[in-house]
């Protein structure tokens, strides 16, 4: 689903290449941020089901955790996990040198940037289980500047940076998916609140814009994702 994008734009983004997207089934490499869990794990275990061909890269602050471990022995070999903060421009460019360094010339079909945070130093996967001081603003009085800033950081700063790093490496056909939301559309904002994660995610909303313009001329497209309201792997 598209939200917080014109009609114009909506066409923009879908029709940004001049040749086909790579199927899914045929997807060699893939990226994902966030992967380590939530959303991002739950991301990459359905990739490694679908795209049979693929190894998929994947990136996370932390480098690993217990549910990428059980995929990679579940799916021995197809698993790159490598540390990455997808806050730091450091960061995402030693990323493009290791995977340089680790697969040669190989390209990414698909860039997924999933990593999120629904408020200050948590990440939305673990929004459920949050007491409410750290649940999202509902008021101008409730906003933290220092959390509101993280929040962005990681939600609108940290695609840009994935997609930078990873551009040199993208494939003809290749994909990059910025995980949005529906509460970052300004045309269906109607209840308010949720002021850093609504923030972010409409400048994110805007990036992916920007991808789809600049990206088409190499033959890439650049797509934002609205996944719903959605159970967490565990």
């Amino acid at each position: 689903h598209f939200h917080g994008f014109g009609r114009t734009q909506r066409a923009m983004v879908v029709s940004s290449a001049s040749v086909l997207p790579t199927r899914l089934s045929a997807m060699k490499l893939v990226v994902v941020s966030g992967a380590s869990r939530g959303l991002g794990l739950g991301f990459a275990s359905q990739l490694l089901r679908r795209a049979p061909q693929s190894t998929i890269v994947a990136a996370s602050r932390s480098g690993t955790s217990d549910g990428l471990e059980r995929l990679m022995s579940e799916y021995p070999g197809r698993i790159l996990p490598v540390a990455c903060d997808v806050t730091e421009q450091a960061s995402t460019r030693a990323l493009t040198e290791q995977l340089k360094a680790d697969l040669g010339g190989a390209k990414v079909d698909l860039l997924l940037n999933v990593a999120g945070k629904l408020h200050g130093g948590q990440s939305s996967a673990a929004a459920e289980t949050l007491p409410s001081e750290y649940m999202p603003e509902r008021s101008l009085g409730s906003i933290d500047a220092t959390a509101m800033q993280s929040v962005f950081a990681t939600n609108a700063l940290g695609p840009v940076l994935m997609a930078q790093a990873i551009a040199p490496l993208l494939a003809k056909g290749a994909i990059v998916a910025n995980l949005s939301a529906r509460v970052g559309s300004i045309g269906d904002n109607r209840l308010g609140g949720w002021w850093s994660y609504r923030m972010s995610k409409a400048a994110l909303n805007m990036a992916t814009v920007n991808m789809a313009i600049e990206l088409r001329r190499r033959d890439v497209y650049a797509v934002s994702l609205h996944p719903g309201t959605a159970v967490r792997p565990e």
